[in-house]
């Protein structure tokens, strides 16, 4: 990537999490096709890491916004001014391809929703594995507002999360919520003050977990929700037999069983 594709996606190293924020807070973190790449860019860096075993690779993903108003705004607009049906096509599909490898990354993805998450950018948080909103933050899918609906997966995740009714009355009203209404729907997984703090914490207490746990967890679920649950039960069958095979795993049964097995200290 070059310089100014690289200022469009900040990387910062917090122990075992990086933190890739969108910086485009004049435009509200929006999702123009440069930072599209650099979140595909992102994802092959992470990935790449992750099939090498780098030792200090990073162990979680946290994604949030420059500045306090906005996670993402959603897409930039002034790129689908004027645009054709089959440019639209081709800017739908590579939004939602980068946004699937975000989904299917092998190591926890955080979404730190700083402010605004609307459109594209709710979409890019729903790609996440779990949202941490700020109080004041306001998530929404108003596409039909610019009479069209959303492109980047909406359609199909946000059932996902929130159930079909409530979904399609999001999609169908174009209306906001609040990060309160959020949390009580299921849209985010908790509200805090310092939203972006809380997603560090968390992510760095599972990346102190076994990698394959991590990993295994993460398809499972995907191909469950995908596939089916018959699908989704072999791949955790699978996935049990792995972390079986590690020594994170074999070190943790040992310390469990050792402190079963270590006697009572007599009482006072």
């Amino acid at each position: 990537m070059t310089a100014a594709v690289d200022d469009l996606l900040l990387r910062e190293r917090r122990g075992p999490v990086l933190v890739a924020t969108i910086n485009r807070p004049d435009k509200g973190n929006a999702l123009s096709r440069p930072v599209l790449a650099a979140l595909d860019a992102l994802v092959d860096d992470l990935t790449a890491a992750e099939a090498a075993q780098v030792p200090d690779r990073a162990r979680a993903l946290v994604l949030t916004g420059a500045g306090e108003k906005a996670f993402s705004a959603g897409a930039d607009i002034t790129e689908l001014d004027g645009i054709t049906g089959s440019g639209a096509r081709e800017q739908m599909r590579l939004g939602q391809a980068i946004f699937d490898r975000i989904e299917q990354l092998p190591l926890l993805v955080v979404a730190a929703v700083n402010g605004v998450a609307f459109g594209g950018g709710l979409e890019l948080a729903m790609a996440a594995d779990m949202r941490i909103a700020a109080p004041g933050a306001r998530l929404a899918q108003p596409e039909i507002t610019l009479g069209n609906l959303p492109g980047w997966g909406g359609t199909q995740r946000l059932p996902r999360l929130i159930g079909r009714g409530r979904a399609t009355e999001l999609i169908l009203s174009g209306e906001p919520v609040d990060a309160g209404s959020a949390a009580a729907m299921g849209l985010v997984n908790r509200v805090a003050e310092d939203c972006l703090g809380e997603a560090v914490r968390f992510a760095t207490g599972v990346a102190a977990r076994n990698p394959a746990a991590v990993r295994g967890a993460k398809l499972a679920i995907h191909i469950g929700l995908t596939a089916g649950p018959a699908a989704g039960l072999l791949v955790e069958a699978d996935a049990v037999a792995e972390c079986c095979q590690t020594p994170e795993q074999r070190a943790a049964v040992q310390a469990f069983l050792n402190r079963r097995r270590s006697p009572v200290p007599p009482q006072a």
